[in-house]
């Protein structure tokens, strides 16, 4: 399914400890033909940098929301404050993004709940015949990161014809980078002001120049998309609906009673 060539390394971004998400890489990654990949350790919320950028401010604190800068978003599940694991990811990033400006070259990362979508291949092998007439720059000596997957929706249309802009997609599930767009990555890191994928594919400032969003995307995840595993930052409805319509209901009605008690304790906070 990808060019050969096209990617130096390809890492799934992943909790040592999520056995499902990491079975379902593996046995996906083997129907679709992807062999020459390996896990990336994401940290969880007890990683000392994690802690180290709270004790020493490095992270937003509220009021205001993160999000809209507004004391309140008028949402009442609206996670307005950043929780330690969401700086958790960002650690993750950070790290991963020391080792791909490390080694100098092409890396295409995904997530651990990432679905490739059929159409996946061709549009990799256009995007590699571009790259080689010297229509589109990917070389690991200069910025670029290319957004290739992202939650479903209507862009997943494997008739939409293949094109590269600069349309904004928050493309964590799937995208590739090379090493210099790393490096300015890290350069313009001070502190953590919101979530990993909207620092890296929106308010970076390389990312307004460097960024390229590739259709159709070529892939999609599970949990935000559809509820096939569940979310690890902010548990979901979808999550809960799945589980219903696999006739679990008595799990989907813990999964709605943790989502109540997430949001009432960890993410919502109404000002007084």
């Amino acid at each position: 399914m990808i060019p050969s060539g096209l990617f130096n390394e390809i890492l799934v971004v992943s909790l040592p400890q999520s056995s499902d998400r990491r079975d379902h890489i593996r046995s996906h990654f083997a129907e679709v033909g992807i062999t020459a990949y390996r896990f990336f350790d994401a940290s969880g919320p007890e990683d000392p940098e994690v802690t180290a950028l709270f004790e020493d401010d490095k992270v937003a604190g509220y009021p205001p929301c993160f999000r809209c800068g507004k004391l309140e978003c008028g949402r009442p599940d609206c996670n307005n404050v950043l929780t330690p694991q969401q700086v958790a990811v960002f650690v993750t990033y950070l790290r991963l993004w020391r080792h791909v400006s490390a080694g100098g070259g092409r890396v295409l990362v995904c997530e651990d709940d990432v679905l490739f979508h059929p159409w996946a291949g061709q549009v990799l092998n256009r995007l590699q015949v571009e790259i080689a007439r010297g229509d589109l720059s990917f070389s690991g000596s200069a910025p670029r990161l290319f957004r290739l997957g992202w939650a479903l929706g209507p862009d997943h249309d494997a008739e939409m014809p293949f094109r590269v802009d600069d349309t904004l997609r928050m493309s964590n599930p799937c995208h590739a980078l090379t090493a210099a767009y790393a490096r300015d990555l890290l350069a313009c890191f001070d502190r953590v002001v919101h979530t990993a994928d909207v620092f890296q594919h929106q308010l970076a400032p390389i990312s307004q120049t460097a960024a390229r969003t590739v259709f159709p995307p070529i892939a999609s995840e599970l949990s935000w998309s559809v509820g096939t595993l569940e979310s690890l930052i902010h548990p979901k409805d979808r999550h809960a609906d799945w589980l219903e319509a696999q006739g679990r209901g008595e799990e989907a009605a813990r999964y709605r009673e943790k989502i109540a008690q997430h949001f009432r304790d960890t993410a919502h906070k109404t000002p007084s």
